[in-house]
């Protein structure tokens, strides 16, 4: 976790200016908290793999409260949600993603995607993983795999590698771990979102 003042208060600021378009005053607590959580998540997986002591624990039943969940049960407000992390207007999301379930669904057209295998798994990967967490949702090496899959690219032989390979996000756990948890850095987000705006032509 950060320790210096001053990246504190940066991510404070950037938690609050993700979420300020937001109208509704508790969901924009909700993302708000979600969001700055994500954020200093980040910093403490840094600091574990740098010091070569990566520990993993599944924290999918306590990261939110029974209020967050709550927060994003209508499609609406997970449509909101999304738009606020991609930035991007609401009426585009559905270009993009399925919100119709609680937990969304990527909805882009394959032609879409790079060419190449490691080019579209790389694209799906931050696409998955920023709906996710724009949610409050915890991404495993899984969760990508299985979309990678049905959109016909994946090469299984170097699917970990092209994810353990990207500077964008953090892989943790064992390399030999069938399934392992994925973190979006703060420069994935940034990448996540420029993608996002040129692929629906913002």
């Amino acid at each position: 976790m950060p320790t210096d003042v001053r990246e504190l208060k940066k991510l404070v600021r950037d938690a609050k200016q993700a979420t300020a378009e937001l109208e509704n005053a508790d969901l924009r607590r909700v993302a708000f908290e979600r969001v700055l959580d994500h954020l200093l998540g980040n910093g403490a997986d840094d600091a574990r793999a740098a010091s070569g002591c990566d520990p993993i624990r599944d924290t999918s039943t306590t990261t939110a409260s029974p209020d967050a969940d709550e927060a994003f049960a209508d499609e609406q407000q997970r449509v909101d949600a999304i738009a606020t992390y991609f930035k991007i207007a609401p009426d585009h999301v559905d270009h993009l993603f399925d919100a119709s379930e609680e937990a969304p669904a990527l909805a882009l057209h394959s032609s879409s995607l790079d060419g190449t295998s490691a080019g579209a798994t790389r694209q799906i990967a931050l696409l998955v993983a920023g709906s996710r967490t724009a949610l409050g949702k915890r991404t495993t090496t899984s969760h990508i795999r299985e979309v990678v899959e049905g959109y016909r690219r994946l090469d299984s032989s170097n699917f970990m590698g092209t994810l353990a390979g990207m500077t964008e996000l953090s892989v943790l756990g064992g390399a030999r771990s069938p399934n392992r948890v994925v973190r979006m850095k703060v420069t994935g987000a940034e990448k996540a979102r420029d993608l996002a705006q040129r692929l629906i032509g913002e």
